[in-house]
């Protein structure tokens, strides 16, 4: 009899490895191992309730949902988080709610299993089995079995969270990496490797390729008479209002301080200029809203060049963009020069 036994959770077990070495989602493979259990162990209702938590910091907390069992399954696997130990209740199933102050089964629960989802010492989750017909269902060798179960299911939730945290982190890296944090826009890293891309292709395919740079007028004397927030929530403003009044094939970077650049791929030097006047109409209409102080106005002064006709090499048109935005100043600001 014990040998059948044996054998019936070997097969178990080894339906669930298969199960797990295709699994492409958790839940797809919770959903996959409970058909195989339902199948296994007959007249019983099966429960996979996976806590929440952070797999680097903080402890699972247990957040079950009502559609995911009953509230004394809920309960039950609630206390299992904290005992972290297993539960084969085959009788007084009242008496131990009532030990532990947690919600009664029904009486149609003859005999309840309870084990912990786990990773080494950390609790995860419960796998809790109903049995709806003989008390005493489940001896020592189901509870083994469920309880190795436990432990390959523990150990890829924690695979698929460490997975999903390493993802998080790295797409925050790039983000650090290429984006400037206060704007949101491109940095001078990104703007380079956008740059040198674009300045191929002008040079191979003999294409026109503008570009416009940006400085806030009067960014220190504002930054100094309303302070460094007022100046942070300038640059973001005028930043957003860049990004909605240029064409979608432009790219938008922040070079740091007050200076923006837009590079305008395949763009003549007219078309580069009323894109700058655009940008330079909107920033002056568009006054920034402080609360307690008001509107503030502000305005920008642009520099635009363009390849071939304003600069001889691609290597200095940002040198001719600077010289044309240098002018825009000495000029009053709040103005476009192009080159």
């Amino acid at each position: 009899m014990k040998l059948t036994q044996d054998a019936k959770h070997l097969r178990i077990l080894f339906k669930i490895d298969r199960i797990i070495a295709r699994k492409y989602s958790v839940d797809n493979l919770i959903a996959n191992i409970k058909t195989v259990l339902r199948t296994s162990f007959k007249n019983t209702r099966i429960h996979v309730l996976i806590a929440k938590f952070d797999p680097i910091a903080g402890d699972p907390i247990f957040a079950g949902r009502k559609k995911s069992g009953s509230p004394a399954v809920l309960a039950l696997g609630n206390l299992i988080l904290q005992k972290k130990k297993s539960f084969n209740l085959g009788k007084d199933l009242i008496k131990f709610s009532r030990k532990h102050s947690i919600k009664p089964f029904p009486k149609t629960t003859k005999s309840v299993l309870g084990v912990p989802v786990q990773h080494r010492d950390q609790v995860l989750g419960v796998i809790v089995f109903e049995n709806l017909k003989s008390p005493n269902a489940y001896d020592s060798s189901d509870e083994a079995l469920i309880r190795a179960l436990g432990v390959r299911v523990g150990a890829e939730i924690i695979n698929d969270k460490l997975l999903a945290a390493k993802t998080k982190l790295e797409t925050e890296i790039r983000q650090l990496a290429l984006f400037d944090s206060l704007t949101k826009l491109p940095n001078q890293r990104y703007f380079d490797l956008i740059f040198e891309m674009e300045t191929k292709k002008a040079k191979g395919y003999s294409r026109q390729l503008s570009l416009a740079m940006i400085d806030l007028d009067r960014f220190r004397s504002l930054n100094a008479r309303y302070g460094k927030e007022f100046g942070n929530s300038l640059l973001v403003h005028v930043a957003q209002t860049l990004k909605r009044n240029v064409r979608d094939t432009d790219f938008i970077a922040r070079l740091g301080g007050d200076q923006c650049v837009i590079l305008l791929p395949e763009a003549l030097n007219e078309a580069a200029v009323n894109v700058a006047e655009r940008v330079r109409t909107a920033v002056e209409r568009t006054p920034l809203v402080i609360k307690g102080a008001g509107k503030k106005k502000a305005t920008i002064s642009v520099g635009v060049v363009t390849y071939p006709s304003s600069a001889e090499s691609l290597s200095s048109l940002l040198e001719q963009a600077d010289k044309a935005l240098k002018r825009a100043k000495q000029l009053g600001g709040n103005q476009v020069v192009a080159l």
